[in-house]
């Protein structure tokens, strides 16, 4: 993992994964250095603000709870929480503003696509399931992490790591993985998407079609009907949601009054 910059193999397509069949075969490594990805320094530079700020809101609302309901993982144990600030470019406003630190450090990265709060309470599992695509690189960065490998853990392919306090882990999501926590204290991380450099000119297109994916995802999920079509009406299905995602994004702040911003919005208990 010694390289000098991040690198696209040679004859990798960009796809994205979405059922009936979630799979991926592509090249890409299943863990990076973080060191590949300079850009990322403001994220450990400004950890402890970013864990403070996300601690006082609980200490004043009671812990965080919500899913988004587009998570790809079962979930064993507790209940994951999962509090979206952001989704493939798509601005979370409600989120954003009650955590104005995190979003300012996130907001100067240009290439973060993606930004969420993840908290694993205790003895819970994810259990195994593949990210949205390989367009994108996900990096977890260690907030409270009460103890190390093997005890709370990711295991991406056939590789197991774990976490520490300001410290950051990259690695492909779209490889198959999964995630523990067999203590009794809750973890907390902050996980982002970025579109590394070698791809940025297709940002934009990854994030529309990402949406639509997702989009066609909530659907396939919930009404039989669209599970008992054949594939090619699956694929249109995809290209249409894309397509109104790559015209809705560039103009998203100003439909914020539509409520068209947010999947799930943080609360306490």
């Amino acid at each position: 993992m010694s390289k000098k910059e991040f690198s696209w193999p040679e004859g990798e397509e960009i796809v994205f994964v979405r059922p009936p069949v979630e799979e991926y075969h592509g090249k890409l490594d299943c863990y990076y250095d973080p060191e590949l990805f300079p850009e990322l320094s403001l994220l450990k530079d400004n950890w402890i603000g970013i864990r403070d700020e996300i601690l006082d809101f609980e200490k004043r609302n009671g812990h965080l709870k919500g899913m988004s309901s587009l998570s790809h993982a079962e979930t064993y144990g507790g209940e994951w929480t999962l509090i979206y600030l952001m989704s493939f470019s798509r601005i979370i406003h409600e989120n954003k503003k009650l955590f104005p630190f995190t979003s300012s450090v996130i907001d100067k990265i240009p290439n973060i696509v993606f930004a969420a709060i993840s908290i694993l309470p205790p003895h819970t599992e994810l259990a195994p399931h593949y990210g949205d695509t390989n367009g994108i690189v996900r990096t977890h960065l260690g907030l409270v992490i009460p103890a190390p490998h093997p005890q709370i853990a990711i295991k991406v392919g056939e590789e197991e790591r774990g976490w520490k306090d300001g410290e950051l882990l990259c690695f492909i999501n779209v490889q198959k993985h999964s995630v523990w926590n067999r203590t009794d204290e809750r973890r907390y991380i902050l996980m982002v998407d970025f579109v590394p450099k070698v791809l940025e000119h297709r940002q934009a297109e990854i994030c529309a079609t990402g949406l639509g994916s997702q989009s066609f995802i909530f659907f396939y999920k919930r009404m039989a009907l669209v599970r008992a079509l054949p594939p090619f009406i699956h694929s249109f299905m995809c290209w249409s949601f894309a397509l109104i995602w790559r015209v809705f994004l560039p103009f998203q702040r100003r439909f914020k009054f539509l409520g068209l911003g947010g999947s799930n919005v943080a609360s306490g208990k």
